[in-house]
């Protein structure tokens, strides 16, 4: 298997394994009513494209993809620099509930 081809089934791999804290948290947010964190959550889920992955974060699927979808859905907002740092709060809040 070539470095890029083996790269991506490890990332596809990684994701499976992730599912549990993509689901996790997307039932804390709805929990909480928090719609923005399970837009965030739900879409860095449906991202299927591995190869896109790798660029975003090679470590972490949860993470990367997390991070990456926080920043387009603050974008599309339009939110302003102190909403985007609650936002970015309110994800690192729930990662961190991930570790309890």
């Amino acid at each position: 298997m070539q470095g890029l081809e083996f790269m991506i089934k490890r990332a596809e791999y990684r994701k499976l394994k992730e599912a549990d804290l993509f689901q996790r948290v997307i039932k804390w947010a709805r929990e909480d009513n928090d719609e923005i964190i399970v837009e965030i959550v739900e879409r860095a889920f449906a991202d299927d494209d591995a190869e896109h992955w790798l660029t975003i974060h090679p470590a972490s699927s949860y993470s990367g993809l997390t991070g990456y979808y926080m920043e387009i859905v603050a974008r599309e907002r339009e939110l302003n620099g102190n909403e985007r740092r609650l936002l970015t709060k309110r994800l690192a809040e729930y990662g961190k509930r991930l570790l309890e």
